[in-house]
């Protein structure tokens, strides 16, 4: 088999990049295989996860199956003419690469341990997703079937890995019902409810894979903080606007969720997050704020709810929350006195507690410890409470 047919073996079985940059491997490859051969540049072929994979699921496709990434690697450098390869893996895995070392190296390839691809270095060379060349092998073996990797997140705790074939909805990959499910995020991207009934096809953009449900606890905006948060942290800094860009959206975000937010701050975050895309180098600025902009367009109730009425639907964002104790319930144990960081509960034993909201950082641990439910958490009006230490069972409200 030539390299044209080879190549044209690529194209005809539909194998595509997978992660972030989606789309026909083969049409990828087109700028290295056109034109004279003494008018190419030396290429370098790359195999990585994106750089923007946090949650690095997708390198269970290395754990697994070694030597499908490995191979195909090796049909690409051959194919693309490489004259080095690398195989980036995250720089906790050293282990990892110890075990592949002596198989790469028959290969010709280079195992590095890095989180981060700097595309810089590599500019107008061939970098792939590892799942990719994993993909790649499968083709040239004859097992190559169409599809997508996913696993489920929900609760804090992702599920195993699997091959999903084209044509399977989002709610069949989930397998719960939609009365349950407040919000979906997709790889980096953000749907509600409605996108259980979305097909994944091979346009479809799965990112790292990974399918994270929200239920009616979840706010939206303070998710869209923390995701915002990671992506900085993950951040070379060398991208002026993703650097600069980023900053900016978490510091508005941040201010929303501490009920600092302003109206006009709204179509700056539009503004910045639609921008980010088009003027970084790398995943973590072009996706950066995908979860974002997802909020502003899905869930523009719950700004409007933080900016102009000061409340949060989910209770979350502590800014809008006041924890107080129930005179009613309280036993005077002093289990909450006992595990307040701030020390910021008052009382003695069979005196009702109060807790000084000044000092209070809402963390709830007094929530959790306190067994007779006295300890509560509102969004809403607060009760009449005592102002001095009065005893257990004779607190009046009137």
């Amino acid at each position: 088999m030539t390299k044209e047919e080879a190549v044209g073996t690529v194209a005809s079985l539909g194998i595509r990049e997978l992660g972030v940059y989606n789309g026909s491997l083969a049409d990828s490859w087109k700028p290295f295989l056109s034109g004279d051969d003494s008018e190419k540049l030396p290429v370098k072929l790359v195999a990585a996860l994106n750089n923007n994979d946090s949650e690095k699921v997708l390198l269970e496709v290395v754990r697994s199956s070694p030597e499908k990434v490995l191979d195909g690697m090796e049909i690409a450098g051959y194919l693309l003419g490489a004259e080095e390869m690398i195989l980036y893996l995250p720089e906790a895995e050293t282990a990892l690469k110890a075990e592949l070392e002596a198989s790469a190296a028959d290969r010709g390839i280079r195992i590095v341990n890095d989180d981060f691809v700097d595309r810089r270095c590599f500019e107008g060379c061939a970098i792939h997703h590892i799942a990719t060349t994993a993909a790649l092998a499968d083709g040239f073996a004859g097992s190559y079937a169409p599809g997508v990797y996913a696993a489920v997140r929900k609760n804090g705790v992702t599920g195993e890995l699997k091959k999903i074939p084209y044509g399977t909805k989002v709610s069949d990959i989930i397998g719960t019902e939609q009365g349950e499910i407040k919000a979906v995020q997709i790889g980096s991207r953000l749907y509600d409810a409605s996108a259980l009934e979305l097909e994944i096809d091979e346009n479809f953009p799965m990112g790292n894979g990974v399918i994270t449900v929200f239920d009616k606890t979840a706010c939206m905006i303070e998710e869209a903080e923390k995701r915002l948060y990671e992506s900085r942290k993950m951040g070379c800094g060398k991208c002026t606007f993703c650097r600069e860009g980023l900053l900016q959206l978490q510091s508005f975000v941040k201010d929303i969720t501490k009920g600092k937010g302003k109206n006009e701050y709204l179509p700056l975050l539009h503004e910045i997050g639609e921008a980010l895309p088009y003027s970084t180098m790398c995943s973590i600025g072009q996706t950066g704020a995908d979860f974002l902009t997802g909020t502003l367009t899905r869930f523009e109730s719950e700004y409007d709810g933080h900016i102009r009425k000061k409340a949060c639907v989910a209770e979350v964002c502590t800014a809008f929350v006041t924890i107080y104790i129930d005179p009613e319930l309280c036993t005077g144990c002093g289990e909450c006195m006992d595990v307040c960081p701030e020390d910021c509960i008052e009382g003695k034993s069979g005196f009702i507690h109060m807790i000084d909201n000044l000092d209070c950082t809402k963390c709830g641990k007094c929530i959790e410890v306190c067994e007779e439910g006295a300890v509560k958490k509102t969004a809403g009006r607060v009760p009449k409470l005592p102002d001095r230490l009065t005893k257990c069972g004779k607190f009046k409200k009137r």
